[in-house]
C-alpha cells in the first residue's frame, strides 16, 4: 500500500480527479443558482450573485470564464442593487483573472453612463482596482491581439468619462472621481526614493519601454495633466465642503506617494489656507481647516516634505499647531542625510538665482527700439474700425443732421487758412462713396486722437523691437592684433550667433505675448517677401470658391469611406473645423448636407455646435473669416437652422426625438429657440411633447429656469384648456417634486387669484400669449376658472396658504364668481382629503359670509363615502349647534348621524327646496350611484314611520305629505312588504297618525293585494275607536269604499251610532252593505248574527234612537232610547268576522308615472 501511494503519477491522478468532482460540485451549484436568477426578486437575485461570486471567483476560478456571460446579462436589470452587485462581481473578476478584462470592460464602461447616481458611485470605486490590475496585465502582453487593443480603448474611455465626472451635479459622483484621479496620477508617474513604498505599487517604472499598446511618455504626460486638473478644481470658489476636503487628502497622497508632485501640492494648501472658498459655513470652514491641519501633519512627516517643512511648519503654526507638536512630526534622519539634504536645497536654490541673473542679464543686453512698422500696422487697424463705426452711422440721415445742426453754432465765421490750403472739393459721386471716403478722413483723424472704438487695438505702450546693430568690429577699421586672423575671425562669429541667438528668443517671447493674431499676419508678411505673385498666376475668385466648395464636397461625400477606414471621427472632426471657421457659402452647404439625413448626421450638427460655442466663449482659437455679426450670430444661426430643418424635414416620432436632444443637450438656448419652441407648442400634435420638453428644461437647466417657468406660467393661464390641464400638470410637478422656484410659482397663483377681487377683468390677464388678445368687459365664467386655475391645483400642495386666500377671494367676489368658485372646488378637495388639518380648521371657524363655501366643502367631502369620518361629522355637528343655523349643512353627514339626530333635523330637512328635499330623500334611501353605498341609521321603514310621527305644529302638513310621497314612489325600496311593517307600526301608534290613512289608500293604489291586510288593519282601527279623530276616520270611510264589498263586514264592527255616521257620510255604502246582508241571511248555513237594530240603521228605520255628542262617541246612557237585546246576539255582533271566503274585485294597478301624482279628488 505505502508504495502504491509513494508513486507520483498515482498521487497526481487521484488530486485531478478530487479537483474535477470539486469543481462538478461547484458547477452543479452554480447552474442551479444561474437558474433562480431568472425568477427571484432584486434582493434574491442580490444573495445569488453574492454566492455565485463567492463560488467561482473564490474556490474554483476556471469556472470565471464559463458563467461569466450570464452574470454580465445581470447588468441591465431594472433594481440598483442588483447592478451594483454585478459591478462588485467584475472588480473581483479583475483582480482573480485578470485575463477575462476583455470580455467585462465594456459592462463596466456601459454602467458608467447608468441613470442611478448610487450605481455610478460603486462603479467608479471599482475602476480604481480595474484599471489598476488591467494596466498591469496589458502591460505584461508581449504580442496583445485586438482584444488587448480594444480593451485598452474602453479603459482609455473610461478613465476619461471620470474625468469629466470632476464637474458632475452629484457631490458623492465628484468625490469619487477625484479618489480615482488620485489613483491615476500615482499609476503614470515615476517614483524616486522619497517615495512612500507600498505593497503591490505599481507604476511608469514598471512599464516596458518598448510597450505597444501605449507609451510611457505620453501616460507620464496624461498623468501631469490630470494632476493639473486637480489642482485646478482644489482652487476653484465654487467647491464643496465635502469635495474640497476629499481633494486635499488626494493631493496629499499624491505628494506622498510621488514627490516630485511636492511643490505644486504645498503651494495649493498654501492657497487653500489663505483663500477658503466664500460659499462655506462656519461649521464647513472649521471642518476644512481641521482636515488641513491633519493633511499638513501627514505630509510634515514624509521625507520628500523635508524641502518644504519651513512653509509647511508657518501654515501649521497658523492652524493651531505648537512648535512642539510639528516638532514631533519631523521624520528623524543622520546628520549626513539632513547636510546632504540641506546642501541640494542650496543647490536648487542657487541655480535658479543664477539663471534668473543670467535672464536679467541678457534682457539688459538687448537694445530696443520703436517697432514703426507694428505701430503702422495697429494705426491702420484701428482706422478701419473707425471707417467701419462712423459709415454705420453716418448712412442714417437723422444722425447726419443731428451732428451738423450741433457742431454748426461752433465753426468760425471767417475760413481758417490751412483749410482753404488742404480742401479739395469732393468730386461728384455716388452717395454711398461719399460716406466712405468721409468716414475714411474721420477715421484717420479719430486714429491720430486715439479715440473712438479703434484706439482699442492700439498698445498702451509703443511696440518696441529689438535694435539690429552691427559688430564693432564691422563698424570700425580692424586694428593690427596680436592674434592670429583665424582666432579673432572665430571670436566674432561666436560672438554674432550668440547675439542672433538671444534676439530671436527675445523676438519669439514678443510675439507670443501680442497673441495668436499678430504670429498669423508676421507669417504673411514672411510669405509675402516670398513674392509669389511675380512667378504664379492667382486664381479668380470664382475659380478659388469653386475649389472650396467642390473639396468640401467630396469631404463630405466620403462618410461610408471614412466608417470603413476607421476614421469617422477624425473626418467628423475636420468638418467640424471647416463648418465652424470657412466662409458662408460652405457653412450653408454643410446646413444642408446635415439636414438631407439629420437622423444619421445628428452628431456631427452637435460636434459643429459644440465647436460654434467654443469659439463663442474663447475655449478654441481657430482663423476664421471675419464678418460683419455679433459674436453669437454664427451659433445662433446654425441652432436655428437645426431646429427648423427637423421640424419641417422629419417624421413625428423622429421630430420630437432629435428636437429634444437639441434642446436638452445644446450648450446654450437663445431666445429665438426658445420662443420657436413655444410655438411649436401651440400645436395640437406636438403640444404634450413641447410642454414636457419645456418642463424638463426647467429642471436640467438651472440657469434658464426662470424663463422656462415663465412659458409654462403663461400657458397655465391659456385660452385653450388642453394646453391649460398639461401646463397645470407640470408646474406641480416642478412645485411639489424638484421644488424648483416655488416662491415665484406662489406669487403668480396668487396673482391672477386676486384679480377675481376686481368687479371686472383686469386688461393684464388678456394677451396673445395668453390666447385671449380681445378684453371682455364683464367676468364670464371660463375667464373666471383661468384665474382660479393654477390656485386651485396647488391647494392640496399648500393648503395652509391658498385655502385662506381662496376664502379671502370668495367673501369679497360677486354672486356669479361665488358660484363658479363653488363649482371649481371638487378636484383640489378631494385631493386634500377629510383628514386635512387645515380643512377641519375651516369647517369648525366657518368665518363669516363663508357659510355656502363650507357647505359645499363637506358635501365634497362625504361624497361617495359610505359614512363620513368621525372628525368631519363631530366638527359638522358643532356647527350646525352654534354657529349656522342652516340645516342643509347636516344634510352631507347625514349617514354619520344617529338614529335620533337624523329624527330631529327631519321636519326641518322635508321644508326646504323641493329639489334639495329630493337629494335628501336620495341620500337616506340610498337611491342613485351616488348615495348607494352609504349606511343609514334609519331604514326605509323607519323613515316613513319617522315622517307619520312628526308634529304638524313643526312641520306642516303639506310638507310631510310631499315627503311620504317622495318615499312611496320608490318601489324598489317600499315593496308590499316593507309598506305592510310600516302601516302594521302607524296603527300601533297612540295616538294615530293623522296620515295614516292617506299612505293606507296610497299602498292601496300600488299594491291591491295589500286589500286583506288593510282590511285587518281597519277591524284594529275599529278597536282603536278610529271615529274620535275626523281626518283619520273620513280615511276609514275612504278606505272602506275602495274595498268594497269585502270591506262590509268591517263595518258591521262598528258601534251602531258610529255605523249610522258612516252611512250618513257615504250613502254609496248602504246599497252594498244591503246585498251583503242579504246574502249573509239567505245562507242558511251562515249564523251572521246580525240583529234587528243594525237591520234597521242599514235599512234607515231607526236612525232617530242614535245621538252622538261632538266628539264622535257615544252619549251618556240616561239620553238613551234604550231596547231589549239579547246578550247572545250582542255577542255575535262583537263577533263578526272578515269574510276571507269572498274573492276581492281585481284593482287596476296603479301606472308606475302616475305614482307621484295626487290622489284623486274627494281621497287627498
Amino acid at each position: 500500500m505505502d508504495s502504491i501511494i509513494g508513486r507520483s503519477q498515482f498521487v497526481s491522478e487521484t488530486a485531478n480527479l478530487f479537483t474535477d468532482e470539486k469543481t462538478a460540485i461547484a458547477r452543479a451549484k452554480v447552474v442551479e443558482w444561474c437558474n433562480e436568477l431568472a425568477s427571484a426578486s432584486a434582493a434574491a437575485k442580490c444573495e445569488l450573485l453574492v454566492k455565485v461570486q463567492e463560488t467561482v471567483l473564490g474556490s474554483c476560478a476556471e469556472l470565471a470564464e464559463e458563467f461569466l456571460e450570464p452574470v454580465l446579462s445581470l447588468a441591465h436589470d431594472q433594481n440598483m442593487e442588483v447592478r451594483k452587485q454585478v459591478v462588485a462581481f467584475v472588480e473581483q473578476v479583475c483582480k482573480v483573472k485578470v485575463e477575462l478584462l476583455p470580455h467585462s470592460i465594456n459592462v463596466v464602461s456601459m454602467l458608467l453612463r447608468d441613470g442611478s447616481a448610487q450605481v455610478i458611485k460603486r462603479v467608479i470605486q471599482a475602476c480604481g482596482s480595474i484599471y489598476k490590475n488591467g494596466l498591469q496585465y496589458l502591460c505584461g502582453l508581449a504580442e496583445p491581439g485586438d482584444s488587448a487593443e480594444q480593451s485598452w480603448n474602453v479603459l482609455s474611455l473610461i478613465k476619461a468619462q471620470i474625468l469629466d465626472m470632476i464637474d458632475n451635479e452629484n457631490d458623492g459622483i465628484r468625490t469619487n472621481a477625484i479618489k480615482f484621479l488620485e489613483g491615476v496620477i500615482i499609476l503614470q508617474s515615476y517614483p524616486d526614493e522619497d517615495s512612500l513604498q507600498r505593497e503591490g505599487d505599481f507604476s511608469l517604472a514598471d512599464v516596458p519601454e518598448q510597450c505597444q499598446l501605449f507609451r510611457r511618455q505620453k501616460l507620464q504626460e496624461e498623468g501631469s495633466n490630470i494632476f493639473d486638473i486637480m489642482l485646478q478644481f482644489h482652487g476653484t470658489t465654487h467647491i464643496s465642503s465635502v469635495n474640497l476636503i476629499a481633494c486635499t487628502s488626494s493631493l496629499c497622497s499624491v505628494a506622498k506617494m510621488r514627490p516630485v508632485f511636492m511643490r505644486a501640492v504645498v503651494e495649493a494648501f498654501k492657497h487653500l489656507n489663505t483663500n477658503l472658498p466664500p460659499t462655506l459655513t462656519d461649521s464647513q470652514v472649521s471642518s476644512v481647516r481641521k482636515s488641513l491641519k491633519m493633511q499638513l501633519q501627514t505630509l510634515l512627516k514624509s521625507r520628500g516634505a523635508f524641502e518644504f517643512s519651513a512653509a509647511i511648519r508657518s501654515m501649521l503654526i497658523d492652524l493651531g499647531s505648537t512648535s512642539s507638536e510639528i516638532q514631533k512630526l519631523m521624520p528623524k534622519m543622520d546628520k549626513q542625510e539632513m547636510v546632504r539634504r540641506q546642501k541640494r536645497i542650496l543647490e536648487n536654490a542657487a541655480q535658479s538665482l543664477a539663471k534668473r541673473s543670467r535672464l536679467a542679464s541678457e534682457q539688459r543686453e538687448q537694445q530696443m527700439e520703436l517697432d514703426t512698422e507694428e505701430l503702422e500696422r495697429q494705426k491702420q487697424k484701428s482706422t478701419r474700425v473707425n471707417e467701419k463705426f462712423l459709415a454705420e452711422h453716418l448712412r442714417n440721415a437723422e444722425t447726419v443732421v443731428a451732428l451738423v445742426v450741433e457742431f454748426l453754432p461752433g465753426l468760425p465765421a471767417e475760413v481758417p487758412p490751412n483749410f482753404l490750403e488742404e480742401y479739395t472739393p469732393i468730386r461728384q459721386m455716388p452717395l454711398q462713396q461719399q460716406v466712405s471716403k468721409i468716414s475714411r478722413l474721420f477715421g484717420e483723424q479719430l486714429t491720430e486722437k486715439r479715440l473712438g472704438p479703434g484706439a482699442a487695438t492700439i498698445s498702451r505702450e509703443p511696440p518696441m523691437k529689438v535694435k539690429q546693430v552691427q559688430d564693432e568690429v564691422q563698424a570700425k577699421d580692424p586694428e593690427p592684433m596680436d592674434v592670429d586672423e583665424e582666432t579673432a575671425e572665430k571670436l566674432n562669429e561666436e560672438e554674432l550667433q550668440r547675439k542672433e541667438e538671444a534676439t530671436k528668443k527675445l523676438r519669439e517671447t514678443m510675439e507670443r505675448a501680442k497673441g495668436e493674431q499678430t504670429v498669423i499676419e508676421r507669417m504673411k508678411e514672411r510669405a509675402k517677401t516670398l513674392k509669389l505673385q511675380e512667378i504664379t498666376k492667382p486664381l479668380s475668385r470664382n475659380l478659388k470658391e469653386k475649389f472650396l466648395t467642390d473639396a468640401v464636397r467630396r469631404i463630405l461625400n466620403s462618410e461610408r469611406q471614412c466608417v470603413k477606414g476607421g476614421v469617422a471621427a477624425k473626418r467628423r472632426k475636420l468638418v467640424t473645423v471647416i463648418a465652424a471657421t470657412f466662409p458662408h457659402n460652405v457653412r450653408y452647404s454643410i446646413i444642408e448636407f446635415i439636414l438631407e439625413d439629420v437622423k444619421q448626421r445628428i452628431d456631427l450638427a452637435f460636434s459643429w455646435l459644440f465647436e460654434e460655442y467654443s469659439l463663442l466663449q474663447g475655449f478654441t482659437r481657430h482663423t476664421y473669416v471675419k464678418t460683419e455679426n455679433r459674436p453669437d450670430h454664427a451659433y445662433n444661426e446654425l441652432l436655428t437652422k437645426l431646429i427648423f430643418g427637423i421640424s419641417e424635414r422629419c417624421e413625428h416620432k423622429d421630430k420630437i426625438i432629435l428636437l429634444r436632444r437639441v434642446y436638452l443637450e445644446a450648450p446654450i438656448l437663445p431666445e429665438e429657440s426658445i420662443g420657436h419652441l413655444v410655438q411649436m407648442s401651440l400645436a395640437d400634435e406636438f403640444s404634450q411633447y413641447g410642454l414636457e420638453l419645456i418642463k424638463d428644461l426647467a429642471v436640467l437647466r438651472p440657469p434658464r429656469k426662470n424663463r422656462f417657468l415663465r412659458v409654462l406660467l403663461n400657458l397655465a393661464v391659456h385660452e385653450r384648456p388642453d394646453l391649460r390641464d398639461r401646463a397645470l400638470a407640470h408646474l406641480v410637478t416642478i412645485y411639489h417634486v424638484h421644488k424648483i422656484l416655488p416662491a415665484r410659482i406662489d406669487d403668480a397663483a396668487l396673482e391672477w387669484l386676486q384679480f377675481l377681487e376686481q368687479e371686472a377683468p383686469p386688461a393684464a390677464i388678456f394677451s396673445q400669449d395668453f390666447g385671449r388678445p380681445t378684453a371682455e368687459a364683464a367676468w364670464c365664467e371660463d375667464t373666471a376658472k383661468v384665474c382660479l386655475g393654477l390656485a386651485l391645483t396647488l391647494l392640496p400642495y399648500k393648503p395652509e396658504l391658498y385655502l385662506e386666500k381662496v376664502c379671502q377671494v370668495f367673501v369679497s367676489t360677486s354672486s356669479e364668481l361665488k358660484r363658479t368658485i363653488l363649482r371649481s372646488l371638487d378636484i383640489p378637495i378631494k385631493k386634500l382629503g377629510v383628514e386635512d388639518a387645515t380643512l377641519l380648521k375651516l369647517i369648525e371657524d366657518c368665518p363669516k359670509g363663508m357659510e355656502t363655501l363650507v357647505i359645499r366643502i363637506i358635501y365634497i367631502l362625504t361624497e361617495r363615502v359610505p359614512t363620513p369620518h368621525v372628525d368631519l361629522v363631530r366638527r359638522v355637528r358643532d356647527l350646525y349647534q352654534q354657529k349656522v343655523k342652516d340645516v342643509r349643512v347636516m344634510i352631507p353627514v347625514l349617514s354619520g348621524l344617529t338614529r335620533s339626530e337624523i329624527i330631529a333635523v327631519l321636519p326641518k330637512l322635508i321644508k326646504l327646496n323641493p329639489a334639495v328635499v329630493k337629494e335628501v330623500f336620495n341620500r337616506l334611501l340610498g337611491i342613485g350611484a351616488e348615495f348607494a353605498h352609504q349606511t343609514m341609521a334609519l331604514s326605509p321603514t323607519d323613515i316613513l314611520v319617522a315622517l307619520h310621527t312628526i308634529d304638524p305644529a313643526v312641520c306642516d302638513l303639506k310638507s310631510i305629505v310631499k315627503a311620504t310621497s317622495l318615499c312611496l314612489a320608490e318601489r324598489e325600496l317600499y315593496t308590499h312588504e316593507v309598506l305592510m311593517a310600516v302601516l302594521q307600526q302607524l296603527v300601533e301608534l297612540n295616538p294615530l297618525p293623522t296620515l295614516l290613512m292617506r299612505t293606507t289608500i296610497q299602498s292601496l293604489t300600488l299594491y291591491p293585494r295589500l286589500g286583506n291586510f288593510v282590511l285587518n288593519l281597519l277591524q284594529r282601527l275599529i278597536m282603536k275607536q278610529v271615529w274620535r279623530q275626523k281626518v283619520i276616520w273620513e280615511g276609514f270611510l275612504k278606505t272602506v269604499q275602495r274595498l268594497k264589498p269585502q270591506s262590509m263586514p268591517v263595518l258591521l264592527h262598528l258601534p251602531p251610532a258610529q255605523l249610522v255616521d258612516a252611512l250618513q257620510q257615504c250613502p254609496d255604502l248602504r246599497p252594498t252593505l244591503s246585498e251583503y246582508v242579504e246574502s249573509v241571511q239567505d245562507d242558511p248555513m251562515n249564523d251572521s248574527g246580525i240583529t234587528q237594530q243594525i237591520m234597521d240603521i242599514i235599512s234607515g228605520k231607526s236612525v232617530d234612537v242614535f245621538v252622538t255628542d261632538e266628539s264622535g262617541g257615544y252619549i251618556s246612557a240616561d239620553h238613551i232610547k234604550k231596547e231589549v237585546m239579547d246578550t247572545s246576539e250582542i255577542g255575535v255582533i262583537s263577533t263578526v268576522s272578515v269574510l276571507t271566503s269572498l274573492t276581492p274585485q281585481p284593482v287596476p294597478p296603479p301606472v308606475s308615472s302616475d305614482l307621484n301624482q295626487p290622489l284623486p279628488p274627494g281621497e287627498d
